[in-house]
């Protein structure tokens, strides 16, 4: 059974991570560049300093250029509470430039600070925490979705097996983060006590979509993991111009070899963690053609599971409803008021990766 998993920001909001609401609030914090009290300038420090490299021509820095960025990431920060993410408002403003650039600055700065920050970090890394608060962030990270995710995708599966196994589950992440990469290249060493580039191979293997990009790839080209580093303003130019707008994602999932609609099309089951159900993700989703391109069979009956915590019981039939319109190939859509964590739990016997080999080994699809 050919599964996706589509991921969105509430789905890292277990490990510490930020929704798309508190994104806003991080970004209009940085980007809040008026001036303080003391004489200096509020917001980020190294956006400011980012945005100074940016407009120079030579050795000196153009003014008129420097003045006309602020001016946009201040307007970035007084817009953010009218707002309902930081990618609408860009794509409001889809043909100012400095609008997209500074915006991109503050998306990839408050992920990088938050991928530092988080419960996964600090359970993988070496951490400066005092023992109470480490303990405090192991026990978030176990309370998260990711441990069990992890325990039914490699159930009653050998190291050998994996790649089979993993070849029939792809990732449709819409987070910026690469919370999911670093989770299981950590998870995939520790549990089948395998070496570092046998564990980055599986995970670069992995049919990963992120259709709005992310915040740099998760290891240089030294072979170096880059989760919760933190870049200088040179790096910080390069990282967020690997940030993707809308009207950018649209344009290379026209050349990507595993775009959104791809993996899609060729879905049993599509389950939803932490998702928004926006209407332009719905549209990346499902406005497809529906072409055969390749062997691998397009499906003729997709159903959709997944979260919906903190949805109304008014608006929850609308979504689902929403869905099921989106293609006439989904025929079933059962989206639950739960956290990611409780929804594995609730479908724990019904959620199975295992291969069918008989009639009788073959499990109830989800």
């Amino acid at each position: 059974m050919r599964t996706v998993f589509v991921i969105g920001a509430g789905a890292n909001t277990e490990i510490g991570m930020p929704s798309g609401n508190e994104l806003k609030f991080k970004i209009a914090e940085l980007l809040n560049f008026s001036s303080a009290n003391s004489g200096g300038i509020n917001g980020d420090k190294l956006i400011y300093s980012t945005i100074s490299l940016y407009s120079r021509d030579g050795d000196c820095v153009n003014s008129d250029r420097e003045t006309e960025l602020i001016n946009a990431a201040i307007n970035i920060s007084k817009a953010m509470p009218l707002s309902i993410s930081i990618d609408n408002y860009i794509e409001a403003h889809k043909n100012d430039l400095k609008t997209a650039f500074c915006g991109k600055l503050a998306i990839t700065r408050a992920i990088l600070n938050s991928e530092q920050s988080c419960a996964m970090f600090h359970v993988y890394e070496k951490s400066l925490l005092t023992p109470v608060i480490l303990q405090e962030r192991i026990e978030q990270f176990n309370k998260s979705w990711y441990p069990l995710f992890f325990q039914k995708i490699t159930e009653g599966c050998r190291v050998d097996e994996l790649a089979e196994r993993l070849g029939d589950v792809s990732f449709i992440i819409f987070n910026y983060d690469r919370c999911f990469e670093y989770f299981m290249y950590k998870a995939l060493m520790v549990y089948y006590n395998i070496s570092h580039d046998e564990a980055r191979n599986f995970v670069q293997n992995l049919h990963i979509s992120h259709p709005y990009g992310t915040v740099g790839n998760l290891w240089d080209n030294k072979g170096k993991c880059t989760f919760g580093d933190s870049p200088d303003s040179t790096q910080l130019i390069h990282l967020a111009q690997k940030i993707k707008t809308f009207t950018e994602s649209r344009e290379l999932e026209k050349v990507m070899e595993y775009n959104v609609q791809y993996l899609v099309e060729r879905a049993d089951r599509i389950i939803f963690l932490g998702f928004a159900y926006y209407e332009q993700n719905i549209d990346l989703l499902f406005k497809n053609k529906g072409e055969q391109i390749d062997t691998i069979p397009l499906s003729e009956n997709t159903v959709c599971y997944g979260t919906g915590y903190q949805i109304s019981e008014d608006d929850m039939p609308l979504i689902r409803n929403s869905l099921i319109l989106s293609n006439k190939k989904i025929k079933g859509c059962y989206i639950s008021d739960i956290k990611c964590a409780q929804f594995f739990r609730d479908f724990w016997y019904r959620l199975s990766f295992k291969p069918a080999q008989t009639d009788q080994d073959r499990t109830i699809p989800l």
